[in-house]
């Protein structure tokens, strides 16, 4: 079977984080074990031995709080990775909460060159009400401390924010309070249905999903899209690109590779890792202390999983005008939303894809026609770049 090579490799340092979101699809966190550095470097190895790595690739250390683990482990992942790759170009990623980030975090993350992304969802009304420690207490002046510490290091970040039912109605709140964190980019994940996480307080309201969403953009482009807004970003990139097949780093095996604290990996949707589902039962498809990449895609487990999420897409092109834009969706919101890969739009689909684009296109559209100011950074012949939801 032909395979791209590695864009993303997410390591799971450990599935524990010190908070307790209510919207939070992890099963185990609580678990405080931490990956042993031979699994980080029989991964790379075997990546490398089965050629499924060039340079340029990302790596994202999340699906737990990154910084709970040791500084010093980090150093012994890093320094195992040179081992295997030297100077191979790549680039590492924390996806963190921020609460505690101090300076000694600072100094290791420039030491190291990480590129850092702060969850934050925004104001205290909205962030403390889902964002809570495990005793029950809001966050937001923990990460906001974090953040504070970032900047002094002169350290730049991006923002997540997840879009729940706190958040419609104040769009403007949220923009204004994150754009004064001066972040260089900022992403919306709407609430999913996903993991443990069985529902989503957005499941009847994407008319008000989308009024969020359209005065969000209102708001940026009035500011010159300074910071940049993720979803606006890659709806413009996609809409110039056309066919946006390739860019859909979900359908392709091993464009994203998951693995798991004790070894165990998948493919597709990082969010399938830890999770089971009928008719396949575990959703990893092997383990890197026993099993090859390349031999994983032969079982007939991962077989069945790939012919099912083919179906899927095949079924989205065949029933959605935004297939061009999209590519067939995201394999673990379908599962986790309709029970099966093999099936076409999901309400995640609707609220953090269709809808974004929706919004460009409408404005693109007035301005081809004169009528509207140009869209400050679209250009229709650049091709754009896609931003992944997981850094």
């Amino acid at each position: 079977m032909e395979v791209s090579p590695v864009q993303l490799l997410i390591f799971q340092p450990t599935p524990f984080c010190n908070l307790n979101c209510t919207y939070c699809y992890l099963p185990d966190r609580k678990d405080r074990r931490v990956m042993d550095v031979e699994i980080v470097r029989t991964a790379v190895e075997k990546l490398k031995e089965e050629q499924l790595l060039e340079p340029g690739f990302g790596i994202i250390w999340h699906a737990g709080e990154p910084t709970v683990v040791r500084r010093e482990q980090y150093a012994e992942y890093f320094a195992a990775i040179r081992d295997v790759l030297g100077d191979f170009q790549l680039v590492n990623h924390f996806q963190t909460n921020g609460t505690l980030i101090d300076d000694r975090w600072c100094e290791f993350i420039k030491e190291h060159d990480i590129a850092v992304g702060v969850s934050i969802d925004g104001p205290d009304f909205i962030h403390d009400r889902s964002r809570k420690s495990w005793s029950g207490r809001g966050t937001l002046d923990k990460t906001l401390h974090g953040i504070e510490n970032l900047k002094k290091h002169g350290i730049e970040f991006h923002t997540i924010s997840v879009i729940g039912e706190a958040s419609l109605g104040h769009a403007k709140e949220v923009y204004d309070f994150l754009v004064s964190l001066g972040p260089v980019l900022l992403g919306f994940n709407v609430e999913e249905e996903e993991g443990v996480n069985q529902t989503s307080t957005l499941a009847d309201r994407s008319e008000r999903v989308e009024q969020f969403f359209q005065e969000l953009y209102d708001l940026a482009r009035e500011n010159g899209f300074d910071p940049p807004v993720r979803e606006f970003e890659n709806a413009c990139g996609s809409i110039a690109a056309g066919h946006n097949n390739e860019a859909n780093q979900q359908i392709h095996p091993y464009r994203i590779v998951t693995i798991s604290v004790d070894g165990a990996f998948t493919t597709f949707s990082p969010e399938l890792l830890g999770m089971s589902a009928k008719p396949y039962g575990g959703l990893e498809i092997g383990n890197v202390k026993t099993d090859s990449f390349r031999g994983a895609l032969e079982t007939p487990k991962y077989q069945q999983m790939y012919g099912d999420i083919l179906a899927g897409v095949k079924h989205c092109q065949a029933t959605c005008e935004y297939f061009d834009v999209c590519g067939g969706g995201a394999p673990a919101n379908k599962l986790f939303e309709k029970g099966s890969f093999a099936v076409a739009e999901t309400r995640f689909c609707e609220q953090s894809l269709k809808i974004p684009t929706r919004i460009v296109l409408k404005d693109l559209e007035t301005v081809l026609a004169g009528s509207g100011k140009p869209i400050k950074g679209f250009d229709p012949k650049d091709k754009g770049r896609w931003i992944s939801p997981w850094q």
